[in-house]
């Protein structure tokens, strides 16, 4: 189960790589070679601004005090794009086994154009998984599109899976707060930093 962490005096949050893809080096100078890896996938580093002892403070700690222990959950906002998308909140995966750097989708608004750098998430075994568009894709007349996405599908999808793309989101373990918690001044808290790393 994941805890959903509020986005509540967040001073600024960076979406990075986890990177498992290697390099195997050439031999006598020869050429190195890119290994893609299929366990690639994103986290995301926060950092608050100064907490006031209110009712979005005390919400804030309560999740990630809870999320240590559990995982946690975190809407992805792309202050750069239109908010909702122009794909539409009923997208779904069109198509069961599908695997690579390419996901059929259904269920968008016909003629939208999903953008470069577009993030949207997988709801997939009740988890759910990042990824990014990697070029503009203009849905068909049927709201039917094909995205090539990073990083590559780390399962085999089912038919009919929710693919959120108005409210993407990052989900998986917590890192920064369990060990240090958050520092009360008198009447605020401090301002502290805190990741989420997806699992797989």
């Amino acid at each position: 189960m994941s805890v959903e962490i509020p986005w509540a005096r967040i001073a600024s949050a960076a979406i990075r790589q986890r990177l498992f893809t290697g390099t195997q080096e050439g031999a006598l100078g020869g050429p190195d070679l890119a290994i893609p890896r299929m366990g690639d996938r994103f986290a995301i580093d926060v950092e608050t601004a100064q907490l006031r002892q209110d009712a979005q403070g005390r919400a804030l700690i309560a999740a990630l005090t809870v999320a240590a222990a559990l995982d946690a959950r975190m809407v992805v906002h792309e202050p750069d794009l239109p908010r909702p998308s122009s794909a539409g909140p009923t997208v779904r995966v069109a198509g069961g086994g599908q695997a690579g750097s390419t996901l059929r989708i259904r269920g968008a608004r016909k003629g939208a154009v999903i953008v470069t750098r577009k993030y949207l998430t997988i709801v997939h075994g009740g988890k759910g998984y990042l990824h990014m568009v990697t070029a503009d894709v203009r849905v068909g007349a049927d709201g039917t599109a094909a995205l090539p996405l990073w990083p590559m599908l780390r399962f085999l999808t089912a038919d009919d899976e929710a693919v959120a793309i108005d409210r993407p989101f990052i989900e998986g373990r917590l890192l920064g707060f369990d060990g240090k918690g958050a520092k009360w001044v008198r009447n605020r808290i401090d301002p502290f930093t805190f990741s989420i790393e997806e699992r797989a």
